[in-house]
Protein backbone atom coordinates (compact mmCIF):
# COMPACT_ATOMS: atom_id res chain seq x y z
CA UNK A 1 0.00 0.00 0.00
CA UNK A 2 2.42 2.70 0.94
CA UNK A 3 4.35 1.93 -2.49
CA UNK A 4 1.41 2.55 -4.31
CA UNK A 5 0.88 6.08 -2.68
CA UNK A 6 4.58 7.22 -3.05
CA UNK A 7 4.37 6.05 -7.34
CA UNK A 8 0.67 8.08 -6.88
CA UNK A 9 2.66 11.30 -5.28
CA UNK A 10 6.07 10.59 -7.57
CA UNK A 11 3.09 10.93 -10.58
CA UNK A 12 1.45 13.80 -9.31
CA UNK A 13 5.22 15.46 -9.12
CA UNK A 14 5.53 14.64 -12.67
CA UNK A 15 2.43 16.67 -13.69
CA UNK A 16 2.97 19.67 -11.18
CA UNK A 17 6.64 19.68 -12.77
CA UNK A 18 5.90 18.88 -16.62
CA UNK A 19 2.19 20.06 -16.81
CA UNK A 20 1.98 22.95 -14.40
CA UNK A 21 5.25 24.23 -14.55
CA UNK A 22 6.06 24.38 -17.69
CA UNK A 23 2.83 25.74 -19.07
CA UNK A 24 2.75 28.01 -15.68
CA UNK A 25 -0.54 26.84 -14.94
CA UNK A 26 -0.35 28.58 -11.43
CA UNK A 27 -4.49 28.40 -10.63
CA UNK A 28 -5.01 24.57 -12.37
CA UNK A 29 -2.16 22.12 -12.37
CA UNK A 30 -0.17 24.17 -9.84
CA UNK A 31 -2.36 24.93 -7.09
CA UNK A 32 -4.32 21.25 -7.78
CA UNK A 33 -1.05 19.31 -6.25
CA UNK A 34 -0.55 21.82 -3.15
CA UNK A 35 -3.03 22.18 0.21
CA UNK A 36 -4.43 25.75 0.62
CA UNK A 37 -2.03 25.80 3.85
CA UNK A 38 1.42 24.22 2.42
CA UNK A 39 4.03 25.67 3.54
CA UNK A 40 7.54 26.18 1.18
CA UNK A 41 10.84 26.43 1.73
CA UNK A 42 12.47 27.68 -1.08
CA UNK A 43 16.61 27.89 -1.21
CA UNK A 44 16.19 28.70 2.90
CA UNK A 45 14.74 32.31 2.46
CA UNK A 46 11.82 33.30 4.17
CA UNK A 47 8.87 30.15 3.76
CA UNK A 48 5.51 31.15 2.25
CA UNK A 49 2.35 29.93 3.68
CA UNK A 50 -0.48 29.32 1.76
CA UNK A 51 -0.86 28.39 -2.15
CA UNK A 52 -1.63 31.91 -2.52
CA UNK A 53 2.03 32.97 -1.43
CA UNK A 54 3.38 30.50 -3.22
CA UNK A 55 2.25 31.06 -6.51
CA UNK A 56 3.19 34.65 -6.03
CA UNK A 57 6.83 33.86 -4.99
CA UNK A 58 6.60 31.53 -8.41
CA UNK A 59 5.21 34.25 -10.73
CA UNK A 60 7.85 36.76 -8.95
CA UNK A 61 11.06 34.02 -9.24
CA UNK A 62 9.56 33.50 -13.34
CA UNK A 63 9.16 37.17 -13.48
CA UNK A 64 12.69 37.63 -12.64
CA UNK A 65 14.07 34.51 -14.85
CA UNK A 66 12.59 36.27 -18.47
CA UNK A 67 9.01 35.95 -17.86
CA UNK A 68 9.13 32.28 -19.28
CA UNK A 69 8.98 28.99 -16.29
CA UNK A 70 12.38 27.84 -17.27
CA UNK A 71 11.36 24.05 -18.55
CA UNK A 72 11.64 21.32 -16.09
CA UNK A 73 12.85 18.10 -18.72
CA UNK A 74 13.27 15.44 -16.91
CA UNK A 75 13.35 13.59 -13.12
CA UNK A 76 16.30 11.67 -13.22
CA UNK A 77 16.26 11.04 -9.80
CA UNK A 78 12.97 10.12 -7.97
CA UNK A 79 11.98 8.18 -4.79
CA UNK A 80 10.27 8.38 -1.59
CA UNK A 81 9.05 7.04 1.46
CA UNK A 82 5.64 7.06 3.22
CA UNK A 83 4.62 10.76 2.92
CA UNK A 84 7.93 11.62 1.58
CA UNK A 85 8.98 12.00 -1.76
CA UNK A 86 12.57 13.67 -3.29
CA UNK A 87 12.62 14.73 -6.59
CA UNK A 88 15.80 15.91 -8.48
CA UNK A 89 14.35 18.38 -11.84
CA UNK A 90 16.71 18.72 -14.62
CA UNK A 91 16.11 22.31 -16.28
CA UNK A 92 16.48 22.54 -19.87
CA UNK A 93 20.45 23.76 -20.29
CA UNK A 94 21.51 21.76 -17.89
CA UNK A 95 20.50 23.34 -14.74
CA UNK A 96 19.12 21.27 -11.46
CA UNK A 97 16.65 21.51 -8.48
CA UNK A 98 16.03 19.03 -5.90
CA UNK A 99 12.55 18.98 -4.26
CA UNK A 100 11.46 16.87 -0.89
CA UNK A 101 7.81 16.97 -0.15
CA UNK A 102 5.62 15.58 2.18
CA UNK A 103 2.27 14.91 0.88
CA UNK A 104 -1.03 14.75 2.40
CA UNK A 105 -4.04 13.10 0.83
CA UNK A 106 -2.79 13.59 -2.61
CA UNK A 107 -1.18 16.99 -1.97
CA UNK A 108 1.96 18.50 -1.17
CA UNK A 109 1.77 20.16 2.68
CA UNK A 110 5.49 20.89 3.33
CA UNK A 111 7.70 21.59 0.51
CA UNK A 112 11.73 22.26 0.04
CA UNK A 113 13.37 23.13 -2.92
CA UNK A 114 17.41 24.08 -3.52
CA UNK A 115 18.42 24.91 -7.07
Amino acid sequence: MADDQVKANLKGMDDLDFTGWNNADWQGVFAHHHTDDVLVDWKGQAPTHGIAEHIDAMKAYVESAGGTPPQITAHPIAFGSGDWTCVIGEFEGGGRMVTVAKWVNGAIAEEYIWS
